[in-house]
């Protein structure tokens, strides 16, 4: 099992370092298949994960000055009550409904890596539109236990005019937040999904560490092999729980 652990963060933290976003999908998939979690402390372990690689990564963008405070306001403002609604919600839903959501959510995000169009940087903030971006982003990020950075950063470069290094950067911050807020409402809430420590920290410093190379080494890979490769990663990762599910 602990080698199964080790592997999980390894790869949810290489991935997330890489591609700068998606890599945090892997991570409740990781905890079912390979760990034999149930599907609601999956989704519980994975947001207090994410939150603890995501805050690695934001260590670099906080010594360039990378973070756009006023951007993430007003991302925030909606993503935050989103994020913990979110949680709420799966709590209360089926069991086995959110390994669904999860898995449809997975082969969008697998579409999206293999499109090959480019991303158009806006010259001006559009707070509706990021308000609303954030929203969707947040209740993602709290029903299903993922960091939603496939959504936040072409959010943030269409509907915020940041660059999509900057909007890297700043997702990170994001995920940090609104995985944190989901983590804390499933923990206040009426039912608290079992949670395993050990698995949780052990995952959070290996994947800490594994971000930080990933980051390192993305410069030298092709992202555009990258991100089909990790594509079809997540389109195998999804038939595998849909075949655990059924």
């Amino acid at each position: 099992m602990f080698v199964m652990l080790l592997i999980s963060a390894l790869v949810v933290g290489l991935s997330l370092g890489l591609l700068g976003a998606g890599g945090s999908i892997l991570t409740v998939p990781a905890l079912v298949l390979l760990l034999g979690m149930n599907e609601k402390s999956a989704i519980a372990s994975s947001l207090a994960i994410v939150s603890f690689i995501a805050l690695t990564g934001i260590i670099n963008a906080v010594k360039k000055g990378a973070l756009i405070p006023k951007i993430l306001g007003w991302f925030a403002v909606s993503s935050l009550p989103a994020a913990s609604l979110g949680a709420y919600v799966g709590v209360l839903l089926p069991v086995g409904d959110q390994t669904l959501l999860l898995t449809l959510v997975m082969l969008i995000a697998a579409f999206k890596m293999v499109r090959s169009s480019t991303v158009a940087i806006s010259q001006e903030v559009d707070r509706n539109k990021l308000i609303m971006a954030g929203a969707l982003a947040g209740f993602v990020t709290g029903i299903v236990g993922i960091g939603g950075g496939f959504l936040i950063v072409p959010a943030l470069v269409i509907y915020a005019g940041l660059t999509m290094q900057q909007a890297v950067a700043n997702s990170l911050a994001l995920i940090v937040i609104n995985g944190g807020i989901a983590f804390v409402t499933l923990q206040f809430g009426s039912w608290v999904p079992e949670i395993d420590w050990i698995v949780i920290g052990v995952m959070a410093a290996v994947g800490s560490g594994a971000v930080l190379v990933g980051q390192k080494i993305s410069g030298k890979l092709n992202q555009q092999g990258l991100k089909k490769g990790f594509a079809v990663l997540l389109v195998i990762v999804a038939i595998s729980l849909l075949i655990k599910q059924f």
